[in-house]
């Protein structure tokens, strides 16, 4: 039976499609990403080595991010997808055979173009379709849904990683999860659908067009703010292994219960979202950080502030990530969709990085705990400030919040 013959019934099973390759991609990403470091450490490269072999990502971030996602949005959201899943998968693959620094930049590189071309493809291939057969009312709880997947298969690799180190070598497991996202893009390429096209937009339109929209007044709000959660994202990114290790005094052995205890906070969190549909986004995003930041500031009171702190810190990302990417998804138009999320997917990875670089060199100044500390109040007191000034907007200027055509969220 064809996509089209029986909407209903057809788009019911692509949005569970969506949700079983977001977990598919997640256990994947997750594999390769408990053992990347480690395993490039093995093949004799030092830290430093190490650190800047991976600001290739940064670069292939900036160089494909946007221009895929124009790409999409004109020639097929499928092919994008497809595309991105075999670049992804071929790139771990060589990084597991890899053994000099030459070898890792290249798997690193494909990689990256890979998981620069797939991110937002699968959503906008998703949400373009539902809306084109009246089925944009299934796009909040899809996406909501893929947000829980995402961070539940997060936690189901911690498991694997777990419960399979015995079993097979470092290599071995990577090349698992490359060949993982291979067989899913052979997946996606036989039994998907097509998004529609608009072939009638080029890429330079495309890219334009998705600039002044998130330069608008629709789209800077949820830029602001997705910059604002990537800042938290990153520092809690660097700092939970650290905090666990040093403050909470956890063996290194029990590294991955800790991450899987913060996943799957960070799964209910996004689940969460759920009862908050009456809650103006912006609203839910500021209230939301800041009890992350505040989380955060919890963990320089000792060993049972700092759990506390971590799991609520990733509860309330669960939430705030789930939210943007409900709102994002809300707001872009279908012809530039893929556009302008790989568009904010740039802004937000060059947040990461900058954090990142920011966060280390105040952490080697002045200490991790007092670090964390300083940066969590800092940013609770940006996010007030920047709630009051989209407060002030929004009162004399009041914006639409639906599915791009005319969904209600719920």
């Amino acid at each position: 039976m064809s996509v089209h013959a029986s909407p209903r019934g057809a788009q019911h099973a692509l949005v569970v499609k969506m949700w079983l390759l977001t977990g598919i991609v997640a256990i994947a990403d997750f594999i390769f990403g408990a053992t990347f470091v480690s395993f490039m450490q093995a093949q004799g490269l030092s830290a430093s080595v190490v650190g800047a072999l991976l600001s290739i990502t940064a670069i292939t971030s900036i160089f494909f991010e946007a221009p895929s996602g124009a790409w999409g949005d004109r020639f097929g959201h499928k092919r994008l997808v497809v595309l991105g899943l075999v670049l992804w998968g071929t790139g771990l693959i060589v990084f597991a055979c890899s053994n000099s620094a030459w070898i890792f930049a290249f798997a690193i590189t494909l990689w990256g173009a890979g998981l620069a071309s797939y991110s937002g493809a699968a959503t906008s291939l998703l949400i373009n379709t539902l809306n084109s057969d009246g089925l944009g009312h299934q796009g909040s709880s899809a996406v909501r849904g893929a947000e829980v997947v995402r961070w539940s298969a997060a936690a189901a690799g911690a498991v694997i990683v777990g419960l399979t180190a015995w079993a097979m070598s470092t290599a071995l497991s990577i090349i698992v999860a490359g060949a993982l996202l291979i067989l899913a893009a052979l997946w996606v390429a036989i039994g998907w659908p097509e998004s529609p096209r608009h072939e009638q937009m080029s890429m330079r339109r495309n890219l334009v067009a998705g600039t002044r929209f998130l330069a608008g007044p629709r789209g800077r709000p949820l830029v602001v703010f997705s910059i604002l959660a990537s800042v938290d994202l990153a520092i809690v990114i660097l700092t939970w292994q650290p905090i666990v290790l040093e403050i909470v005094e956890i063996p290194d052995g029990m590294l991955g219960f800790s991450l899987l205890c913060l996943t799957v906070a960070t799964a209910l969190g996004a689940a969460a979202t759920r009862w908050l549909n009456r809650v103006p986004r912006e609203w839910t995003l500021a209230g939301t950080l800041t009890l992350l930041n505040l989380s955060l500031v919890l963990v320089g009171s000792g060993s049972s502030g700092a759990i506390i702190g971590l799991l609520g810190a990733e509860f309330f990302l669960g939430v705030a990530l789930a939210t943007l990417s409900i709102w994002g998804q809300q707001i872009f138009p279908d012809t530039i969709r893929a556009t302008a999320t790989s568009l904010v997917g740039t802004v937000c990875g060059l947040t990461i990085a900058v954090t990142h670089a920011g966060m280390g060199a105040l952490w080697g100044g002045v200490g991790l705990q007092p670090a964390v500390a300083v940066v969590a109040w800092s940013l609770a007191a940006l996010v007030v400030f920047v709630a009051v000034i989209t407060w002030s907007i929004r009162r004399f200027r009041p914006a639409k919040s639906t599915f791009t055509p005319g969904e209600r969220a719920r």
